[in-house]
């Protein structure tokens, strides 16, 4: 794992604004969100963050949700509206990077990673040894199992800034990504394993 304190060139943003339907839909009794889930003690949230952190200095990691989440030292941002898609978030994510960092330089990458994964740690070093170890990275997407993980994602910042430069309500990530010049991760399955659902969270080792 690339040393943080050393590469200035790595953002993330992690993805936590979701409404988590189908896991609220499908619990028989009230539970919190997808984020808030807890496993082995601690929230799924702080681990997604913890992963972040390995990577990516704390001060270039956001967290794209509402301004109450349990983030610690990591700035929020949240799409506006609300609730409005992955797409506004990832460009809510962006814009702060921007705002905060100005332009994206030639090399700088930014990670785009789901907040309901709490085994995404098991991703994340082959996405930084695609960034460290490529002259000019391209897009990269993880997949397991056949199926490709939007939520476990390096895009080059400059790329990003050009694809989520218009805005796009209540838009999918997977369009966007999919017509990039992009690179498949094959990944362990449990570094993608998501809480959509209260039988995910369940298989995932989430007590209720």
């Amino acid at each position: 794992m690339v040393d943080p304190s050393q590469d200035l060139e790595l953002f993330a943003m992690i993805l936590a604004g979701g409404a988590s339907s189908r896991l609220h839909a499908s619990s028989p009794k009230s539970t919190v969100d997808k984020p808030l889930l807890v496993l082995d003690g601690k929230r799924v949230l702080t681990r997604v963050i913890e992963a972040a952190t390995q990577a990516v200095r704390p001060e270039q990691l956001v967290v794209v949700g509402p301004a109450a989440l349990p983030t610690g030292n990591i700035a929020t941002v949240y799409e506006e509206p609300p609730q409005s898609g992955p797409y506004m978030a990832v460009r809510a994510g962006l814009q702060y990077f921007s705002q905060q960092f100005g332009p994206a330089t030639q090399h700088a990458g930014v990670f785009i990673l789901g907040a309901d994964m709490p085994f995404i740690g098991l991703g994340m070093d082959q996405l930084v040894a695609h960034h460290c170890d490529s002259q000019t990275p391209k897009a990269v997407m993880a997949q397991a199992g056949g199926r490709l993980q939007p939520l476990l994602s390096y895009i080059p910042r400059g790329l990003a800034d050009r694809l989520f430069a218009e805005p796009a309500l209540n838009a999918g990530l997977m369009p966007t990504l999919r017509d990039t010049h992009h690179h498949i991760l094959e990944v362990d399955e449990m570094a993608v394993a998501d809480l959509d659902t209260y039988q995910d969270a369940l298989d995932a080792g989430i007590t209720f």
